[in-house]
C-alpha cells in the first residue's frame, strides 16, 4: 500500500504566498527561487516513488511519505518511511545537482556545478542517523525488535556522486539494486514476519500534530501586502462573490459551491489555524452572519468555545 506524496510545510506556504502576493512585489522574485528549489525537490520523491514501485515483487510493503516521528517537541520528518515484513527502511531523497564530495572525517557534503565555486551542503548522513534514532525510539516503546536501516538517495539526473562517498547513499539509478542487496541480507534468515498493517498503525498513531509554522525569514510587513478573499481558480488575483450558496466570479463563468475550502488552507498556512465568524467575514468580505456561521459549520472544522466567543480550528488537508 502506498500513501500519498504530501507537499512539505514548506512548500505549501509557498504556493500559497504565491498565490496572493501581487507580481510586482519586491519579495516576488525570492519566492519564486525557493518555489523552483521547494518543486525540485518534490519532483525528486516522487521519481523515488516511481522507482519504489518497480519493487512490489519483493513481498507486500507499506511506504509512508513524508511522515512525522517524534513528538510536538521533538521530532523529524521523513521522506520515505518503507515497512517490509522483516524490516523498516528509512530513505531521505536528496534533489542536488552538481559534483558531489563527502569527506567522512568532517561529515561535510559539498557540491560544485560547471567547475563554478564550491558549496558547503547540510550533512544529509547526519539527517538519516537522526531518522533512525527516532523510528527505534517508537519501535523500542512499544516491545518490537525489527531491524531499521536507512538509506540517502540523490534523485538528480544530474548529481555525480564522486568517491569515496557514504556506502549508504547512492543515485537513483541504483535504487533498485540497493534494495534487492538488502532483502537479500534477510532471504535465508528466519527473522520474524511482522504485522505490516500494525507497523503503519503504530507511526500513524502517534505522528505528531504540529500547528502551521512560517518560515522565520519572511518579513513581517508582507503579510499586510497580500491580497485577501476567496480567489477564483481560473483568473489570477480576482475576488469571488458569494450569492445564492455559490461562488462566483465577475470576470469568468466560474461557480463554485466549495471554493472556500482552499482559501481556508490557505488563510490556515498564512495566518493561523484559528478563525472567528468576524475575522472569515472580514477576509472573505461575507457580509450576513448567518450564512458565515452556515458555511463554516459545513466546512469540517473543529469547534472552539461556546456561541459567543467561538473560534474555529481549521484541519490541515493538502491543497
Amino acid at each position: 500500500m502506498i500513501s500519498d506524496r504530501k507537499k512539505s510545510d514548506k512548500y505549501l506556504f509557498y504556493q500559497a504566498l504565491e498565490r496572493r502576493l501581487p507580481k510586482n512585489h519586491a519579495y516576488w522574485p525570492d519566492v519564486q527561487k525557493i518555489l523552483r528549489k521547494e518543486g525540485g525537490g518534490y519532483a525528486g520523491e516522487l521519481r523515488v516513488d516511481r522507482e519504489l514501485s518497480e519493487t512490489r515483487f519483493f513481498e507486500d510493503y507499506i511506504l509512508l511519505k513524508s511522515i512525522l516521528v517524534g513528538n510536538e517537541a521533538s521530532y523529524c520528518q521523513i521522506d520515505s518511511l518503507i515497512i517490509y515484513q522483516k524490516f523498516i527502511l528509512i530513505i531521505e531523497v536528496k534533489n542536488i545537482p552538481g559534483i558531489l564530495r563527502y569527506d567522512e572525517e568532517s561529515h561535510q557534503l559539498t557540491r560544485q556545478r560547471d567547475n563554478g565555486p564550491i558549496d558547503g551542503m547540510g550533512n544529509p548522513e547526519g539527517q538519516l542517523q537522526r531518522s533512525k534514532r527516532f523510528v527505534k525510539r517508537i519501535i523500542d516503546q512499544h516491545q518490537m525488535t525489527m531491524p531499521v536501516h536507512g538509506m540517502i538517495v540523490f534523485s538528480n539526473p544530474a548529481s555525480i556522486l564522486e568517491k569515496p562517498f557514504p556506502s549508504l547513499a547512492i543515485h537513483v539509478s541504483g535504487l533498485y539494486q540497493a534494495l534487492e542487496n538488502l532483502h537479500q541480507l534477510y532471504a535465508d534468515q528466519s527473522n520474524p514476519h511482522f504485522d505490516i498493517r500494525k507497523v503503519h498503525q503504530l507511526f500513524i498513531q502517534n505522528e505528531p500534530a504540529l500547528p502551521p509554522k512560517k518560515p522565520t525569514h519572511i518579513p513581517t510587513k508582507i503579510f499586510s501586502d497580500l491580497t485577501i478573499g476567496v480567489l477564483c481558480p481560473d483568473c489570477v488575483m480576482t475576488k469571488l462573490t458569494y450569492r445564492s450558496k455559490f461562488w462566483r466570479c465577475p470576470i469568468c463563468t466560474h461557480k463554485g459551491e466549495t471554493s472556500h475550502l482552499t482559501t481556508l488552507q490557505e488563510y490556515r498556512i498564512l495566518f493561523s489555524e484559528e478563525i472567528t465568524t468576524n475575522k472569515w467575514m472580514d477576509f472573505t468580505g461575507m457580509k450576513s452572519v448567518a450564512t458565515t456561521r452556515r458555511m463554516l459549520c459545513k466546512s469540517n472544522l473543529e469547534k472552539i468555545g461556546g456561541n459567543k466567543n467561538r473560534k474555529w480550528l481549521i484541519r490541515k488537508t493538502q491543497l
